[in-house]
This record gives structure tokens, sequence and C-alpha cells, in this order.
């Protein structure tokens, strides 16, 4: 039945769930990363130009194509990272997250030299992680891993890099880091806070996956290894963002944010109570909502440290 429904889809209808499968709303989760990269950069002067158009290219092009790519390795049919229900999973799927990795790749590199290199190197992340070939994402030391360079420290490293870009392309490649103790600290800090996250992004599947095999960070912690996991390493990355707040002296954000955690604290403690008694659906729900939050709390604040 699933064959014949393949072969009797249209050309357009098989592109459109493709797109579904890029997840673009998803990018307002890591969005944060990227602006606080941008905040790191201060005080020189920022090329809005240019960080706009690194934003697009990484939120849209490249996070699209690195969400479409796993999903078409993955073939979840459940409930999975902003798609409660994922339309079904043909080829279409994997030509449009090639397609859109590439533009990221073209596009980063006519941008910036440093930045292309970047978006390439995530790229290489991204295949390693969900490709059968390495499937980092089944083996939960090379999940972290990836999640911590690939997504954390990648996705300030981007920002970063845009609001630092120049004109020259002739001895710029010495400065992919910005080589400075409390940057540094700030590009660690937010990587540990990524990473801190991350398995609560599986712990609704840890169930489904443990029954097929999948052994992912979030089964090999467990439910309760999962929220602790959480609880001390997302707290150990957090403190550090707060130390480089402190001496930059934005002691206002890091008010309102110590405010926001001990709110989003509390959702999280009473999600746990209450896991066990929800549906793998209603999990991830819960979720989205505390993903979705921590993005648009954290990007509203750091945009308005950039912009200040």
């Amino acid at each position: 039945m699933a064959a014949q429904a393949r072969e009797t889809i249209s050309p357009l209808e098989s592109i459109q769930r493709a797109l579904i499968h890029l997840r673009l709303a998803f990018s307002l989760v890591l969005t944060p990363l990227f602006i606080w990269g941008v905040y790191l950069a201060l005080p020189t002067p920022i090329a809005w130009n240019r960080v706009l158009l690194a934003y697009i290219i990484i939120h849209l092009l490249l996070y699209g194509g690195m969400n479409a790519f796993n999903s078409y390795y993955d073939r979840d049919e459940g409930p999975i990272g902003a798609l409660l229900e994922p339309p079904p999973i043909d080829r279409t799927v994997l030509v449009v997250a090639l397609i859109t990795k590439l533009l990221a790749l073209l596009a980063g590199l006519i941008l910036d030299l440093r930045f292309g290199v970047l978006v390439g190197l995530g790229i290489i992340f991204s295949v390693a992680y969900s490709h059968p070939r390495w499937r980092w994402k089944e083996r939960p030391l090379y999940a972290a891993i990836f999640v911590f360079v690939g997504q954390g420290m990648l996705g300030v490293l981007w920002g970063w890099v845009s609001a630092t870009a120049t004109t020259g392309q002739l001895g710029i490649l010495a400065t992919f880091w910005p080589w400075d103790g409390l940057k540094t600290l700030g590009v660690l800090s937010a990587a540990c806070w990524t990473l801190g996250f991350y398995p609560l992004t599986g712990v609704y599947q840890i169930e489904a996956d443990g029954q097929r095999g999948i052994q992912t960070l979030a089964v090999a912690l467990g439910l309760k290894g999962c929220f602790l996991f959480t609880a001390s390493v997302a707290s150990i990355g957090g403190l550090g963002i707060w130390m480089v707040l402190f001496f930059r002296g934005a002691y206002i954000v890091m008010a309102i944010s110590a405010l926001y955690m001990l709110g989003a604290a509390f959702y999280t403690w009473r999600w746990y109570g209450r896991y066990a008694a929800l549906t793998p659906r209603d999990n991830q729900r819960t979720l989205m909502r505390l993903a979705y939050m921590n993005g648009l709390v954290f990007s509203v604040l750091f945009l308005g440290l950039v912009l200040a």
C-alpha cells in the first residue's frame, strides 16, 4: 500500500511534503546562538547586511537542509521535532536536503571565506550525524560531540564570523575563533547550554527507540537521566553565559534571564512529574513549548544587547 501511495503521488505534492521536512519553524530554537555570536563580536562595528544574509543562509538553507537530511534517514512516523505528524518520506526529501545544503555552502563562500568554511564544517557534521555510514545519532558520545560542536559552537561562530566579516579574503583564516578569554567562554558556555537540552529532544522517543534497538543519548541516559543531565549541564552553560554578561555589565539581562530560568525550571520539573501520564504526542508538545519559549526569550534578550 505504501509503495502504491508513493507511485500515485504528484511531483508537486512530493515537493510540498519535502519542504515540510525542512522544519523551518525549528530555526527559532537555535536563533539565540547566532545572535549571541553577534553580541560577542561587539564592540566591532556590525556589518548588518552580511549578518542578515548569514542568518538567512543558516536558518533557512543550512538548518532546513540538515533537518530534511535527518528526516530522510530517520523515517519517523510519529512526532519529531516541530512536526506532530511528519509527512511520508520519499527520495524528494533527500534531493531537497542536498540542494538546500549546497546553496548554503555556495552562498556562504560568496559571503565570506571563513563563514563558508564553517558552513561546510556544519554540513560534514550533519552527514556524520544522520547518514547510515556513520550514524552519530545512534552513538551517544558522538551525538553529544555533534551537538556541542556542530550545533552549539558553530551556531555561535556563524554569528560571530558574519558580524566580523571583512571585504578582503586574504589573511583572515586565522580568525575563525574569537581569541579572547571572555569570548571563548561565551562560545563554550553556549555550546554547553545547547548540549544540556539535547537529551530532552529525544526523551519522548525513548520507548519507541529502545524497542527498535536504537541507542540514542536519551535512551542511554534513561528518563530520569535525561532530566538530570539537562539540569546539570545546562546550568553549567548558563553560569558561563551569566559570567560573560556580568563582566560586560549586562546586569538587567542577567536578572531577566534568571527570572525566566526559574520559571523554565519549574515548568520542566512539573513536566517530569507528569511525564508518565502523558502520551508521546503530549510530551512532544510540552517539549516544543519549552524549546520555542527558550528560543523566543533569549533571541529577544540577546538582540536587545546587540542593538543597545
